[in-house]
């Protein structure tokens, strides 16, 4: 990889190829960051034509473009989220999924906002279903789609903007929350706490756990929306999804607050004498181009 890589973005997706068309169209349309990203779609194990896309994409792609899968067991986006890490080089990372695009300036503003001990916390416009499907690759090029938020989106934003203002000033210990399709974070961070945690299988909760280990290490958690946001493109609910979110199989976990700072099923695996051994390459990587 150049040597000249700062960002790497590391995209998981499951079965959704349009989806992930439409965000590799946005990352092409990024501005301000040439040779600066690489991009790394981490697949669960789709059975779809996702790889082709990826494959088709890579012909034309201006940045690095990898394919990486494994076969599907299971919603194991921690999983892919760490496969995607361990396949890239950059020294800062942006977490997201293939449902998301972003305005030209998305990584540029993750770049300047970067900071050592500081993750950055961010969030998407909620397209509605008939929004998503005006999105095509006219609107994305032009940037036009990010003038058709709703305004009850735009609202609900600006309130966790300011929400997210006050936690800084307060010190909140849990907030503001990380959510997986926008994360910023710098390498050296996020290997301190030994990445996502594994053993999270099921929708949920992986994020809040991330979160509340790299608190326990020190760091800080800032919103990221001062400064950018990406727009989510709506799609039916994943099935693992319950309706309340209590209801989660992975709620219960996060009670335990002895977890440790880094988790055991992580970036490396770790034996029982809590001596680390690099994992070998637990996924398939596909060549893109």
């Amino acid at each position: 990889m150049p040597s000249q890589l700062e960002i790497a973005v590391i995209v998981s997706t499951y079965q959704r190829p349009a989806h992930l068309e439409r965000s590799l169209l946005s990352l092409a349309n990024q501005r301000g960051v040439d040779g600066k990203y690489e991009v790394i779609i981490s697949d669960d194990g789709s059975t779809d034509e996702t790889q082709s896309i990826v494959r088709n994409f890579a012909r034309t792609a201006n940045f690095p473009l990898q394919f990486i899968t494994h076969p599907h067991d299971g919603f194991r986006v921690s999983l892919c989220r760490n496969d995607g890490v361990r396949a890239s080089s950059s020294p800062y990372l942006l977490f997201t999924d293939s449902d998301c695009i972003f305005p030209a300036d998305h990584l540029q503003k993750h770049l300047l906002a970067r900071r050592s001990g500081i993750v950055r916390a961010g969030d998407c416009v909620r397209l509605d279903e008939e929004t998503t499907d005006r999105v095509d690759e006219k609107a994305i090029v032009s940037g036009v789609f990010t003038s058709w938020a709703s305004r009850e989106e735009r609202n609900r934003l600006f309130k966790i903007r300011i929400k997210g203002q006050y936690y800084r000033w307060t010190g909140h210990p849990k907030k503001p929350k990380l959510t997986g399709y926008n994360i910023g974070i710098s390498r050296e961070d996020f290997e301190a706490v030994n990445g996502f945690d594994e053993s999270f299988i099921g929708w949920g909760c992986e994020d809040d756990d991330l979160a509340f280990r790299l608190r326990k290490a020190g760091g800080r958690i800032a919103s990221a929306l001062r400064y950018t946001h990406g727009f989510h493109l709506w799609h039916p609910s994943e099935p693992s999804r319950p309706a309340k979110w209590t209801d989660g199989v992975n709620v219960k976990r996060l009670d335990n607050l002895d977890r440790p700072i880094r988790c055991v099923a992580g970036l490396v695996s770790m034996d029982t004498s809590s001596k680390e051994r690099s994992l070998a390459p637990r996924y398939r990587s596909a060549n893109a181009a």
